[in-house]
Formats: structure tokens, sequence, C-alpha cells
């Protein structure tokens, strides 16, 4: 090789090092959206050791979200259920809409719902598919966590509420 050609090849592997190190950092692939917030969540009658019909209200608040049309979000449903201080959630399906504060237009998140007691808490998890409006059509993450209800609440007068964070993970579909 003579040395014009080796010049030529050093500066060659020298400049795409440097783009390398320089360029910015990659996202992860395909996440169009990442909210962190807390979910209340009341009860009514207040939770017992005995399972009976129950009108359940969550509320959601994400103040920090990071797609900069959709700075925030919220949410808010009822629904009944047959629940207790030991069996708080079902697994099922549902639907919530995510309002966002900014451009987008709200969300209707379509949904299967898992939940599950790990250390104390119960961990309730939301996994489908924004159907309808701003970031549509998606894949989509809520996971939930609350603390799991004092026994010695449960025995007495009841739990009316949890509360505990809650994420939301928007995703290319």
């Amino acid at each position: 090789m003579t040395s014009s050609r080796l010049f030529r090849c050093a500066a060659t592997l020298l400049l795409l090092v440097t783009c390398t190190l320089t360029a910015a950092p990659a996202q992860a692939a395909g996440v169009d959206q990442v909210c962190v917030g807390t979910e209340v969540t009341t009860f009514d009658p207040p939770l017992t050791l005995t399972a009976r019909p129950t009108t359940i209200t969550v509320s959601g608040l994400y103040p920090t979200c990071t797609s900069p049309a959709a700075v925030t979000a919220g949410y808010a449903e009822t629904f009944p259920l047959t629940a207790s201080c030991l069996v708080l959630f079902d697994s099922g399906s549902a639907s919530r809409t995510f309002t966002w504060g900014g451009t987008t237009a709200p969300s209707t998140f379509e949904y299967n719902v898992t939940s599950s007691a790990v250390a104390g808490q119960v961990v309730v998890t939301n996994t489908g598919v924004i159907t309808a409006g701003g970031f549509a059509p998606a894949g989509a993450k809520q996971v939930i966590t609350l603390v799991t209800p004092n026994l010695l609440q449960c025995l007495t007068g009841g739990v009316p509420s949890v509360t505990g964070p809650t994420t939301l993970t928007v995703h290319s579909a």
C-alpha cells in the first residue's frame, strides 16, 4: 500500500470514529411518549376483608411527559367491581381516555388488565393499544403500583382509598 493510500485510509477511519463518537444519543426505538405520575383509587364502600360490590373510582395525573405536544396527561373513570382488601382488582379488559396537556387530541386506550401482589404492593399492568385520538395507532403500557391495604384498617373501618405511582409508555405500532 502506498503512503497516500495509507494516509487516506487512516483519515477515513479517524473521520468515522469521530462521527460515531459525536453523534447524538439514540432514543429507545419507537417510543413516542413516556409519562410519570400518581393514581388515586377510591372505594365505595370502603374495602374490608369481605368481598362485596364496590364502586371504584380511579383518577390519574401525569405532570411529567416526554412529548412536546403532550407535556402532561390525566384520566378518570368509575366502574363496579366485587372487591375486598384481599382481592383488590381482577383481570379483564377495559377502555380509558387520556387527556393531554398540549396540542395532542385525547387518546382512547383499549387494554387488558392484570394485577399481582408483589412485596406488599399491588401491581396493576394495563397493556393494549391507543385506538383513537392522539398517538393512534400505537401500543401502550401503563403500570400502577399501589400499597396493599393495611390489615388493621381492613378490620376496623375499612380502606377508603389507595395511592401510588404510575407510568405510561406509548410506542409506535
